[in-house]
C-alpha cells in the first residue's frame, strides 16, 4: 500500500514546475505531507541573508573600531591632561625658587654694595668693645619727615638684657598697589640725657649731624606688603643705657623715606 502512493508522489513530482522544490514531511507510516518552495524565493532569501551578514559583519568591525579609536583618544587626553597638571605644578615650583632667587640677590647687591663703597679713614666708625661715641649733636628728625609717607613703622618694641639691646619692628609699606619698595634702613640709638651724647648705629656707619654720611651702608630691604626688622646693639655695662630711638628709611635712590624717633624704655 505504500509503494503505490510514493510512486504517485515522484509522479506529481516530476509533473510540477522545475524552478521550484517540494520539500516532504513523513509523520509515521503512510501520512507524507509536502509543499513547494519557489527557487527564487529561496535565492532572494539567501541574497538578503549574505547581505544582512555582510552589513552585520560591517557594522560590528565599524563599531569596534570606533570604540578603539575612542579609548586611545581618551587615554591620550588624561596623559595630556596629566602631562598640563605636572606643568603647572613644574611652573608654580620655578616661579617660587624665582622669587626666592630675587629676593638673595637683592640680599646680596645690599651686601657687595655696601662692602665696595669707599669712605675717608676718618669717618668710619672703629669697631671696638667700647660703644661708639660720636661728637656730633643728636638733631630732631621730625622736619625731615616726608609729607606723604608711602611705608611706616608699627608694633615696635625693645628689650634690655646685660649689655645688649634688642629692636624689633614691622616696616609697612601703606601705599595700595603691588609694587615693591626696595631700599636702606638705619637704627641710631642715642643717649641725650649725658653731657656728651652718646650714638650707637645698626648697622655700624659713619654719621653726621645725626645722619648716614652714606646711605647705601644700612641693611639692606625689600617690602611689598610688610618686613620684620631686627637690630642688636651691644653695650659695655648695663649703665650705658640708649633713651632714643631714631629710624632712617631710604629708597635705593638715596631719598630719605621716612625719619621717625621712638622713645626706648627703661629695664625696670
Amino acid at each position: 500500500m505504500l509503494f503505490p502512493r510514493v510512486k504517485r508522489l515522484l509522479e506529481k513530482i516530476k509533473s510540477s514546475d522545475s524552478s521550484s522544490f517540494t520539500v516532504m514531511i513523513s509523520r509515521g507510516l503512510g501520512k507524507v505531507r509536502s509543499f513547494n518552495i519557489s527557487s527564487r524565493l529561496l535565492l532572494w532569501s539567501t541574497v538578503v541573508f549574505v547581505l544582512y551578514l555582510v552589513f552585520s559583519t560591517v557594522a560590528i568591525t565599524r563599531y569596534f573600531g570606533e570604540l578603539r579609536s575612542n579609548t586611545v583618544q581618551l587615554a591620550l587626553l588624561q596623559d595630556l591632561q596629566n602631562e598640563i597638571e605636572g606643568t603647572k605644578k613644574t611652573l608654580y615650583r620655578a616661579k617660587q625658587r624665582l622669587k626666592l632667587l630675587e629676593d638673595h640677590i637683592g640680599n646680596s647687591q645690599g651686601k657687595q654694595e655696601k662692602q665696595t663703597e669707599s669712605l675717608e679713614p676718618g669717618d668710619i666708625n672703629p669697631v671696638p668693645t667700647k660703644p661708639v661715641i660720636q661728637e656730633e649733636t643728636f638733631t630732631k628728625p621730625d622736619e625731615a619727615d616726608p609729607v606723604e609717607p608711602v611705608i611706616e613703622i608699627r608694633n615696635l618694641t625693645t628689650k634690655r638684657g646685660g649689655g645688649r639691646l634688642s629692636v624689633k619692628f614691622r616696616l609697612v609699606k601703606i601705599m595700595p598697589d603691588r609694587n615693591q619698595i626696595k631700599g636702606y634702613i638705619f637704627m641710631i640709638a642715642a643717649n641725650n640725657e649725658s653731657d656728651s651724647p652718646q650714638l650707637w648705629t645698626y648697622p655700624r656707619a659713619a654719621l653726621k649731624n645725626g645722619e648716614p654720611i652714606n646711605y647705601k651702608q644700612g641693611e639692606f630691604f625689600k617690602v611689598r606688603n610688610y618686613r620684620i626688622i631686627r637690630g642688636k646693639y651691644f653695650l659695655d655695662s648695663e649703665t650705658e643705657t640708649p633713651s632714643l630711638l631714631s629710624i632712617l628709611v631710604y629708597n635705593k635712590s638715596g631719598e630719605l623715606l621716612l625719619k621717625k624717633e621712638f622713645a626706648i624704655e627703661k629695664a625696670p
